[in-house]
């Protein structure tokens, strides 16, 4: 079992609480600099007597009387005041940079506040148009009338809301102290994640064993640096689109033609396409995901190396904002490659982050020495349960790991990638698998289309133990949620029981809905599930919770709002209560429910952060998922 907080001291300092959280999740000290200067917030989660969650909050052994959303408001203010629309990084840096000298910059527009109509209250054809009409919205102000505002000439040009450029100190704190510029980061060196080329057994290519129609008539797309037409031929693929490589880079042209590959194996069936780019932010990128209705896509380039951009990153706001847009695509990027003290590359809230694992001889796993999978600090309050300002927070990244490396062998076929490369370690080919795997799942069953969050739950859901014990949200797991497992995803898809709040109890069971800001403070959504009779031999009850964040695209804020996920048991609850994650597990053991017998989940809503004006939206998805999966990984 990964290990749980022990928080037999919380029931002393809090008396008035009648129980303590029985998992990780209970005592946190966050440090809000600028609104409570030189205090430490100490915030811990509760159950009541009416097993409600209770959230208290504690300041040099007082209650500060103003709630923690309060406390976070102010500190994003304070923090937007000094920083204006610089990343934290480049704040940092600016104070380096010296005269005669520059550092690379990407400038993106402010735009103008966007309401999406509610995919469960309005038809899919009206969120379709919804979503062609953002992408064609510009910013407030022209990016090329800001930076001549500032006689900045000669930045190069990645779509209508971005330019790119070495600017110097001067230029950078111009733009700080303008209005109309939505953010202004760093650039780093963005480099393919695997260092050279792998050999992908059959079992990398389709773990699990996904059926070989798996992924019929969704659209499943990499993004990479391109293609060449002959390796198309050569492996007897013609992609419904595809850009051709014009680089002439031999070995940029290498990796992309292996991206592709494992993506094509693992969704055999699927409609492929390949767009020739290393963002997912430019204007083009944009609607190249809505033009062709992409419902699945990966790419495989690093986002900061090994100090890893954090989750209000532009490109990663564009990402999460397509959670609300038609076609609702599911992202899944690789954790990178650096090993196990780094943080975890995309940290996107609203797709999947995947790691590395090895399939060693077709029946068994192990974990890939490589994948970064140190968690990200939080978004709120500087550090939680930790020290320094770069403390992990408790996201349990990645989200599962996939296939990317065989147990040996060195090279691919030459003829079709012209040169043949070492076996290494790399989450480039994973994030291709865990593509292919979404678009099998969601080609099992029509329930998933233009749901992401469906997808996340069940990818999470199915997925098997490799580094041994349970989910624990507070842990720096290495091996997240387990090992991705295709067919058990595939049949989880096709034979779940759709699911309502109050819905009749059921063995496997998936729902999904919106939340707004009245159901902070309403009544739990109650869920309720089955215990088969008899219950599976060497299977555990697994529940998974996630939710979407609230991006606000150009202004440098991705809110997550905090939900709970409450599991009864036959004796008492168990709980998942993550701070800053949007992914809650409870695994429960076949020994603690009683077969034949019904219980009950709860989604606990506890702190709204869904922006109330000036956003993109005013609500969040949600999807929540259960059935009966085994213990470890075969």
């Amino acid at each position: 079992m990964k290990p749980a907080n022990n928080l037999l001291f919380l029931t002393l300092l809090l008396p008035g609480i009648s129980q303590a959280l029985d998992t990780v999740g209970g005592l946190r000290y966050m440090e809000f600099s600028a609104s409570l200067p030189g205090k430490v917030l100490k915030a811990s989660k509760t159950l009541d007597d009416q097993g409600k969650i209770q959230i208290h909050l504690e300041v040099d052994g007082a209650e500060p009387n103003i709630p923690i959303s309060i406390l976070e408001g102010q500190e994003s203010l304070v923090k937007r005041a000094q920083n204006g629309p610089l990343s934290e990084e480049l704040s940092m840096r600016i104070k380096t940079i010296t005269p005669g000298t520059t550092t690379k910059v990407a400038v993106y527009g402010k735009f103008p506040p966007v309401l999406y109509p509610d995919k469960t209250r309005t038809s899919p054809e009206a969120a379709q148009l919804a979503s062609i009409a953002v992408a064609a919205l510009e910013p407030v102000v022209g990016l090329d009338l800001i930076l001549l505002r500032h006689g900045i000439l000669g930045m190069g040009n990645r779509g209508n809301q971005i330019r790119e450029g070495n600017l110097t100190r001067s230029q950078i704190e111009n733009l700080k102290s303008d209005p109309d510029v939505g953010a202004v980061e760093m650039i780093h060196e963005e480099t393919p994640m695997s260092p050279e080329l792998t050999t992908l057994a059959a079992s990398g290519y389709n773990p699990g064993g996904v059926p070989g129609s798996a992924g019929s008539g969704v659209h499943a797309a990499t993004f990479e640096t391109g293609l060449t037409s002959g390796f198309l031929s050569c492996i007897g693929v013609t992609p419904a689109s595809y850009d051709a490589n014009v680089s002439g880079i031999y070995w940029e042209i290498r990796h992309a033609n292996a991206t592709f590959r494992t993506l094509a194996a693992s969704a055999p069936s699927a409609s492929l396409y390949h767009r020739r780019s290393a963002y997912y932010d430019g204007t083009n990128d944009i609607n190249y995901l809505i033009n062709n209705g992409i419902q699945t896509v990966s790419l495989s380039f690093t986002r900061g190396g090994t100090s890893a951009y954090h989750s209000t990153y532009s490109e990663f706001l564009v990402m999460d904002d397509f959670a609300y847009r038609s076609p609702y695509p599911v992202f899944v990027n690789g954790s990178a490659n650096s090993g196990y003290s780094y943080e975890t590359n995309w940290q996107g809230y609203n797709g999947v982050s995947v790691g590395n694992v090895r399939h060693t001889n077709n029946s068994t796993y192990e974990l890939a020495d490589c994948t970064q999978t140190k968690n990200p600090p939080p978004i709120y309050g500087s550090c939680i349960s930790g020290s320094g300002s770069n403390c992990s927070g408790d996201r349990e990244m990645p989200y599962l790991v996939v296939p990317g490396i065989p147990s040996s062998g060195s090279d691919f076929a030459t003829t079709c990638l012209e040169g043949d490369g070492t076996l290494n370690c790399g989450t480039s080919w994973s994030a291709p698998v865990g593509n292919g795997i979404a678009a099998d799942i969601i080609a099992a069953d029509s329930r998933l289309a233009g749901w992401p969050e469906k997808v996340r739950a069940t990818m999470v859901l199915t997925a098997q133990n490799v580094d041994g014990g349970d989910w624990a949200s507070g842990t720096d797991g290495r091996d997240g949620s387990g090992v991705v497992s295709g067919a058990e995803g595939v049949s989880f898809a096709s034979a779940h029981t759709s699911v309502s709040p109050g819905n009749s109890a059921v063995e496997k069971g998936m729902g999904a809905g919106s939340l707004y800001a009245s159901d902070f403070g309403a009544a739990y959504k109650r869920f309720n599930y089955y215990v088969p009779n008899p219950k599976p031999s060497g299977k555990h009850l697994r529940v998974v919770l996630t939710w979407d964040s609230n991006p606000i695209v150009g202004g440098g804020s991705n809110a997550l709002s905090d939900v709970d996920l409450i599991v009864q048991k036959a004796s008492g609850t168990q709980g998942s209560y993550s701070w800053d994650g949007n992914v809650e597990v409870v695994d429960v053991a076949a020994a603690d429910v009683s077969a034949g017998s019904s219980y009950y989940i709860d989604v606990a809503p506890a702190i709204n952060r869904i922006p109330s004006s000036g956003s993109r939206t005013n609500y969040s998805y949600y999807a929540i998922a259960w059935e009966w999966v085994k213990d470890h990984a075969d």
